[in-house]
């Protein structure tokens, strides 16, 4: 009996890597009362990274001696050229395998730009959680029935003495300077039905062959439907135009307040750039034709992004400390990496992360100690039988 093996079904051989949740870019928007609109472009590719570093050496050559002295006045700040591919196709793929994570989609945050005001966010969050809870146990504690009702008219009270903590669309943070519509442009739609409109004017039939080929795509992505893999096409096109346009923002300053200047953008790339803020000093964007398009929509497939970087380092202007909004900002010198190997800030999504499992281990150790500490108090309680 022989046996045939399956071979290739025409689907994408993929392995997950999460791959942008471990590089990409977060971009900062200053707002009022220090405030920032965060959002982010992932790198779905293997991004191509250079770094220039120089330090400012005053010279002085003394006379009759053969060779130089030198102060040290200062360094440069660190110069980054970097540059990384949007691939169409590859954002499909990958929102359709691994999932493409909310952040990296058409979303700004509101955040405080200072490490004291985002503390206290927490403890008033944390405050009306342990308020709530004690109003419910005493509700409870008299007898009263507690139906959705009435959980909701608590809340309201102690949101209301609290300035409106459960706020789900501005929250503590208030609302940002900029109304921002959620969808955003529809590019693709537009683009399409114009396209669309014209052939059928020309021809007086569809366009037979996009559809062809959207009936492969479907097929390749495991996707049941040529109209559904359309959707998911549009929707990658308008991502695509949203990082481009973010890339091409980058440069810019808000036209209608001028005191608030370009975004930080902030460059993570595994353990070499964990949440580096820069200034984009320029950037380019190439169509590689070799790709090819979207013919409906005139989309490239594949975009080739290079950013010019120079590190901008403020925080507080006060002692470094790693993993820390604001203080991980602060300029450091050599010592940090004999203390603790630190040089960059650690404080975005990675650094957040890996203080969460300290914070876990920390608490895990101190419940360990906590039981043996009871069961020593509790074994010197027990009779004692002395023997002569």
């Amino acid at each position: 009996m022989f046996t045939i093996s399956k071979g290739y079904d025409g689907r994408f051989k993929h392995k997950s890597r999460l791959l942008h949740e471990r590089s990409h870019l977060a971009l900062e928007f200053p707002q009022s009362n220090n405030r920032i609109l965060r959002t982010y472009v992932p790198m779905l590719e293997n991004a191509q990274i250079t770094e220039k570093g120089a330090a400012n050496l005053n010279s002085y050559s003394l006379v009759g001696r053969a060779g130089e002295l030198f102060s040290y006045g200062g360094a440069k700040s660190r110069r980054l050229n970097l540059t990384f591919n949007i691939n169409l196709l590859h954002v499909m793929q990958t929102d359709a395998t691994e999932g493409i994570s909310e952040k990296f989609k058409r979303q700004f945050r509101l955040f405080f730009d200072n490490k004291e005001q985002n503390r206290k966010l927490f403890d008033l969050r944390r405050e009306s959680e342990s308020l709530k809870a004690g109003l419910l146990k005493a509700k409870r504690g008299m007898g009263e029935y507690v139906d959705a009702t009435d959980v909701a008219n608590l809340e309201k009270i102690v949101n209301d003495d609290i300035g409106g903590i459960s706020d789900k669309r501005t929250g503590l943070t208030g609302s940002s300077d900029q109304e921002f519509n959620s969808s955003g442009r529809d590019y693709a739609a537009v683009h399409r039905n114009y396209y669309s409109n014209l052939i059928r004017q020309a021809t007086g039939q569809p366009d037979a062959p996009s559809f062809d080929f959207l009936n492969k795509l479907s097929s390749s992505l495991g996707i049941p439907s040529s109209e559904q893999v359309t959707k998911e096409l549009n929707d990658s096109i308008n991502l695509v135009y949203f990082w481009v346009n973010l890339i091409r923002g980058s440069v810019l300053n808000n036209s209608s307040n001028t005191l608030y200047g370009p975004p930080i953008v902030r460059l993570t790339h595994g353990p070499m750039y964990n949440n580096v803020p820069c200034l984009v000093e320029n950037y380019g964007i190439k169509i590689l034709d070799e790709a090819g398009y979207d013919v409906q929509t005139l989309t490239p497939k594949k975009i080739e992004i290079t950013l010019s970087l120079v590190e901008s380092r403020t925080g507080n202007f006060g002692a470094y400390d790693a993993t820390t909004p604001n203080t991980g900002d602060n300029l450091t010198g050599w010592e940090s990496i004999i203390t603790n190997n630190d040089l960059d800030p650690q404080n975005g999504l990675i650094g957040q992360f890996s203080d969460n499992l300290q914070a876990e281990a920390a608490a895990a150790a101190h419940k360990k100690a906590s039981e043996a500490i009871s069961k020593a108090i509790s074994y010197s309680n027990e009779p004692k039988i002395y023997r002569p």
